[in-house]
């Protein structure tokens, strides 16, 4: 634990991780226009951002991620009805997430006067940034609304041979074989609860979502997601039960930001997740 804090500190002290961190920051805000409107369907049609109470015209210096929020004490400046904490948390879990990876994946050699690029590396750290953000948007989308949009998995799916192409690791057989895999396992399991409680407990929206978390990161990261996902989704299902009045067992819990946490703990840690995330020594 000692050394992992160590490398830590040593990984926040290059520039290279910060200019990560804004970038992040700038796509997390990026990310609530995604999650905003997808839903909505009105990605296209509106071009500034604007108060959802008022409909005032948001000035760009209101719109910095994550110090607009807090230098506006999470209110809008034109009416000063509240501004939902899902931007800034959004803006900050995506910066902090970017420089996780890029410390998964640098792709920067050398010094900072002499830096080069490691292109095998940088399309993992790509691969890993891209995939990470549009779990981002389907998690924060399923906890708000409960579905996960075809708009984002279908075309997770279907851009699986680009990066079949690209990554150094990714083939088609496993590629392939996890998009089958991964639809298929989920749609069995969900078929089954329905013909044994005659009702459904899972929607195709996850279906979709684990098919394409194959797609993108292989067969071999079907189970392994679906256990971390199941495993983590269990827990946060009993403490609910536990901590609050009126949770059941007949609750419903979003499914998707599990499958995308195992997901992302996977395509960072391998196929020895276990062992990465607890070491013997």
């Amino acid at each position: 634990m000692q050394s992992f804090f160590s490398t830590f500190l040593i990984i926040y002290q290059q520039p290279v991780t910060w200019f990560m961190v804004i970038l992040g920051a700038i796509v997390g805000s990026f990310l609530n226009v995604c999650i905003l409107r997808i839903p909505e369907g009105t990605f296209f049609k509106d071009r500034r951002s604007h108060c959802p109470y008022c409909h005032t015209c948001i000035p760009f210096w209101h719109n910095i991620p994550i110090l607009s929020w807090l230098l506006l004490r999470g209110k809008a400046s034109c009416c000063q009805n509240p501004i939902a904490v899902q931007y800034v948390l959004v803006e900050l879990f995506t910066a902090f997430t970017f420089g996780f990876l890029y410390w998964q994946f640098p792709f920067f050699q050398g010094s900072i006067i002499h830096l080069t690029i490691d292109p095998a590396e940088f399309i993992r750290c790509l691969h890993a940034i891209i995939f990470t953000s549009l779990l981002i948007i389907c998690s924060v989308i399923d906890l708000r609304l409960k579905i996960i949009p075809d708009v984002i998995s279908l075309p997770m799916i279907l851009f699986s041979p680009v990066w079949i192409w690209i990554h150094p690791q990714l083939n088609w057989f496993s590629s392939l074989l996890g998009i089958l895999f991964g639809g298929g396992i989920l749609y069995l399991l969900a078929w089954i609860y329905l013909l044994l409680r005659k009702q459904s407990g899972m929607g195709m929206g996850d279906v979709k979502l684990l098919a394409a978390i194959g797609g993108w990161l292989g067969f071999e990261s079907i189970l392994p997601t679906l256990f971390i996902g199941s495993i983590v989704g269990a827990l946060i299902g009993i403490a609910g039960i536990v901590l609050k009045k009126g949770v059941d067992f007949k609750t419903e819990l979003p499914f998707g930001p599990f499958l995308a946490l195992g997901a992302v703990l996977y395509l960072v840690y391998g196929p020895d997740l276990i062992f990465n995330l607890f070491p013997s020594e």
